[in-house]
């Protein structure tokens, strides 16, 4: 289980047209913000996703560095990033469903009959990891309805970073 304040797994992926991304090399001067899409069959992805290239002027001068990541394949990664109007987004592609499951913590979903969902993929995660590679926010979900609004992202980290606000939800000992 990913802890805050603790270290989050490692995270090299290749993106759709920004070669390669290594988490411990390409993070932001206060961080970096994954954020896990379900996939091109999604409407709602596509339009986080467009919000969030638009926030990138946002996410660069609070010192952030964004990647959205996906179990999708290139080709598909790549259909959403041009569906979202997106270019200077990175977006990653084929993280393995087992990492993000066992190492990311995300609920992993089948296809509905009928759609055109992939087999199976990952449900949506949002991670503030710091430079220091601790997790200091992490939101999953099992749908994809009701993720944080964009603009409540960069204001929260705005916060966080303007007052030295610690993590919250370290706490592992007994109850």
């Amino acid at each position: 289980m990913l802890t805050p304040g603790n270290p989050v797994p490692g995270l090299k992926i290749d993106t759709v047209s920004h070669g390669s991304f290594d988490l411990d090399a390409d993070k932001g001067e206060n961080g970096t913000l994954v954020i896990q899409y379900r996939g091109l069959h999604c409407p709602i992805c596509i339009k986080q996703i467009s919000e969030v290239g638009a926030a990138l002027d946002d996410f660069a001068a609070l010192g952030v560095e964004v990647i959205m990541v996906t179990t999708d394949t290139a080709e598909r990664a790549a259909e959403t990033a041009e569906k979202a109007g997106v270019s200077s987004l990175r977006v990653g592609h084929s993280l393995p469903l087992a990492a993000a499951r066992e190492d990311w913590g995300l609920q992993i979903s089948t296809a509905r009959e009928g759609s055109t969902e992939p087999a199976m993929f990952a449900e949506p995660g949002h991670f503030y990891i710091g430079t220091d590679r601790t997790l200091y926010y992490a939101w999953q979900q099992t749908t994809p309805f009701g993720r944080p609004a964009i603009s409540d992202i960069v204001g929260g980290l705005k916060f966080t970073l303007g007052n030295d606000y610690p993590p919250r939800g370290t706490y592992t000992g007994p109850l």
